[in-house]
């Protein structure tokens, strides 16, 4: 009887055990569950952010000096670009908060970091342009043209880990700005008849 008792013991024992550590592993990973869950929820919201920064950035860049003259923005729509601008800044140090350096002072409120500098230029643009500010539209265009350059290059190694790799053969080619210059194409375009010089049949009558 005291032989069968002790190894019952033993045995709820080693039992209670292999419950105690499957219990941790379970834990541990719903815990790493949770991080990677955490982390795609935030490159989500990253991207979503980093998007309407791009988008806000494109259009004060084309506001500065428009290829079109139809294109032309009033002083009023730079400005809610430009206000548009400064709330995406903000917005962006809900992902990247300000470099505080070691010893500074409490009221200290640190430095930007790179990445939203280039926001803050854009901003800046905007503000010039709705104060009236338009002498100088090309040169403008290509400042924030180069911020918008460096945004993207610097969200891309903020979220490195989320991009795809990319091989080197998919590199692309260097492409002309002036279409003409192109290669001829080798696949036809089939369009409809009244585009390829004639007028739709209704339209004659």
């Amino acid at each position: 009887m005291i032989g069968i008792r002790r190894g019952i013991t033993v045995t709820e024992g080693m039992l209670a055990a292999v419950a105690g550590v499957a219990a941790v592993v379970i834990t541990i990973m719903q815990w790493m569950f949770a991080v990677r869950s955490g982390r795609r929820q935030r490159d989500v919201e990253m991207t979503a952010w980093g998007s309407a920064v791009i988008e806000t950035m494109a259009a004060i860049e084309t506001a500065c000096h428009p290829i079109s003259a139809d294109a032309n923005y009033t002083r009023r729509q730079v400005e809610l670009l430009g206000e548009r601008a400064s709330a995406l800044l903000d917005q962006g140090r809900l992902f990247f908060p300000n470099v505080r350096a070691e010893r500074s002072k409490r009221n200290d409120e640190g430095t930007r970091i790179k990445l939203l500098d280039q926001v803050l230029r854009a901003c800046y643009v905007a503000r010039y342009l709705a104060a009236g500010g338009s002498q100088n539209g090309e040169i403008l265009r290509r400042q924030v043209w180069q911020a918008r350059r460096g945004f993207v290059s610097l969200l891309q190694k903020e979220m490195s880990r989320s991009l795809r790799a990319v091989k080197v053969s998919s590199a692309g080619d260097h492409i002309p700005t002036n279409p003409e210059d192109w290669p001829m194409t080798t696949r036809n375009l089939n369009l409809p008849s009244y585009m390829k010089g004639t007028e739709p049949a209704d339209e004659r009558a």
